[in-house]
């Protein structure tokens, strides 16, 4: 195994969760994502480093993927980050068409996925916001008779690096302290 599980600052996102090779992602895409919200213990994430299936309107995001997801330095964050290298959990977006304003989510473990009447989890960009600063993430459980762990997905950093309105927020909400899985 070429990775660690590291200690790092939410403060400092944009110089350690960064875009290490083109993969085709389209711009509104791009940056890193706090899931405001979410009642899980993680907090960050990034499309960048994975391949863009421009043809199906698809990505696949290992959630233990080299510096692709935070989780809360706690206990249960630990065993999330575990849960998630263990079961090789990841999520494959498909969007709906060529405009990019929604998409289905396909959760997978072990290369498995999970199917729809199982979890039923969707995004969708909300607001006036057309260019991806603000995702809805739903999440529809047993055929629809629960709705849990729902949450804004927010964009915090931009391609370019430079902070969102949305960044301060975030520290404001989430613990500063993060783990994250990056190469040795």
């Amino acid at each position: 195994m070429n990775e660690a599980i590291e200690k790092r600052k939410l403060n400092d996102i944009a110089t350690w969760m960064i875009s290490v090779e083109e993969t085709g992602l389209p711009n509104i895409l791009k940056g890193i994502f706090f899931m405001d919200g979410n009642p899980l213990p993680d907090t960050c994430m990034t499309m960048y480093n994975v391949e863009w299936d421009s043809k199906n309107l698809s990505l696949f995001i290992p959630v233990s993927g080299l510096v692709q997801w935070t989780f809360h330095d706690s206990i249960p964050g630990w065993l999330l980050l575990r849960a998630a290298q263990l079961s090789q959990f990841g999520y494959q977006i498909k969007f709906d068409d060529s405009a990019l304003q929604s998409a289905q989510i396909i959760p997978f473990v072990f290369g498995l996925a999970i199917p729809k009447w199982i979890f039923d989890l969707t995004m969708y960009q909300i607001g006036d916001s057309i260019n991806g600063d603000i995702w809805k993430r739903e999440n529809l459980w047993f055929g629809g008779s629960l709705r849990i762990g729902e949450y804004t997905l927010r964009r915090v950093v931009n391609a370019d690096g430079s902070y969102t309105s949305a960044f301060n927020d975030m520290l404001n909400k989430a613990p500063n302290d993060c783990l994250v899985i990056a190469p040795k």
